[in-house]
């Protein structure tokens, strides 16, 4: 049978294992904390960055870029999942249709961003324009982009709300706000 004291000198170095691990792991998640901060403000430069070009709707080249080779989209409205960067590139083609500003010399207002680590969620409202000879928007939306390490775009998804509401959905236009 094992006395308090011997059991007490059995348990003291895992007693102290046990210290220095939550010692260690504290200095870790302080520096996890800083490189965390520092990991956002990249990933807030690559944002701005995109919705920079996005806004500017000249470069797809560089706006493509930004997804990853396997990065998903969502497009929960009209229910489109594409799971590969060349789906992606054909879906948001730039380059198709006949597309102008109308009201504004900006594509879109973005009103409130949250970047937390990986994810950034973004809301605001595309201002109208002409596509292909028809009038269309503004359209509220909620895009969330979750990245990857290297910041490339892994998951993007939309929520627009497209208008005229008989063209896709019908129901209350909620965009009604929007217009003056």
């Amino acid at each position: 049978m094992l006395r308090l004291p011997s059991l007490i000198i059995c348990l003291f170095p895992c007693l102290l294992g046990l210290t220095a691990c939550t010692s260690t792991k504290h200095e870790t998640l302080q520096l996890s904390s800083e490189s965390s901060y520092k990991l956002t403000k990249e990933l807030e430069d690559v944002v701005n960055s995109y919705f920079k070009i996005y806004q500017q709707r000249s470069d797809f080249k560089s706006f493509m870029s930004f997804y990853h080779e396997q990065a998903q989209f969502e497009d929960i409205v009209y229910g489109n999942h594409l799971k590969h960067k060349t789906d992606i590139k054909a879906f948001l083609n730039w380059q198709r249709g006949e597309f102008s500003l109308l009201n504004s010399d900006r594509l879109f207002t973005i009103n409130h961003q949250t970047i937390d680590e990986q994810t950034v969620t973004t809301q605001g409202y595309f201002h109208q324009f002409s596509y292909d000879g028809q009038v269309l928007g503004p359209w509220l939306f909620v895009m969330v982009h979750e990245f990857d390490s290297q910041h490339k775009i892994i998951k993007q998804t939309d929520w627009i709300n497209y208008t005229p509401r008989e063209n896709y959905l019908g129901g209350v236009n909620m965009n009604k706000v929007l217009i003056p």
